[in-house]
């Protein structure tokens, strides 16, 4: 059995073929599922990029830098899906530490940290900020600690796009 994210949601991949674990959350269509994670409970927790935009308009959510992004998860035993997380600028990446009392997820430049269990138990924080780049999908290390795929998403005067609407529209417009 293989689990995949994509824009068609959550599937898992066995001897009989595709299966569509989930397709919607609250009767939205899940359209740009990036990474998934299966906790020790078999519950499996999966980063959505965007909510707006699918995988080949990924560029108008970065440009609109809005937050479409969520923190699903999906129990396997009651075949239901939830948002943990909401409002979320472009997810892309889940990880569970050694202990799994926490989430790690990754978002447009930096990552948070979702406490699974003990006092802080539903509560976020950051876990990592001003990132060189843009985190893209990270993993649990041999050692406990993180492994973060980083995307160099910024060049000289880049920045001065995001202030200036005139600018997000035109660069909107050019081919993908």
């Amino acid at each position: 059995m293989i689990i995949v994210c994509g824009a068609q949601g959550l599937l898992e991949f066995g001897e009989d073929g595709v299966t569509v674990l989930a397709s919607h959350v609250n009767d939205t269509k899940i359209r740009f599922a990036d990474d998934v994670i299966e906790a020790p409970d078999g519950r499996l927790y999966f980063s959505i990029a965007s909510t707006k935009f699918g995988l080949h308009d990924w560029y108008f959510d970065v440009l609109e830098a809005k937050p479409h992004g969520q923190l699903l998860q999906y129990d396997p035993a009651l075949n239901e899906t939830l948002i943990v997380l909401d409002g979320l600028c472009f997810a892309n990446g889940v990880a569970d530490s050694v202990d799994q009392d926490y989430l790690v997820v990754c978002k447009t430049w930096k990552c948070l940290k979702y406490w699974l269990s003990g006092e802080g138990k539903g509560k976020t924080e950051i876990f990592v900020d001003n990132l060189p780049g843009g985190p893209d999908n990270i993993k649990l290390a041999p050692d406990g600690s993180f492994w973060i795929a980083l995307l160099q998403l910024t060049s000289g005067g880049l920045e001065n796009v995001h202030n200036s609407k005139a600018l997000k529209h035109l660069v909107a417009t050019f081919p993908k």
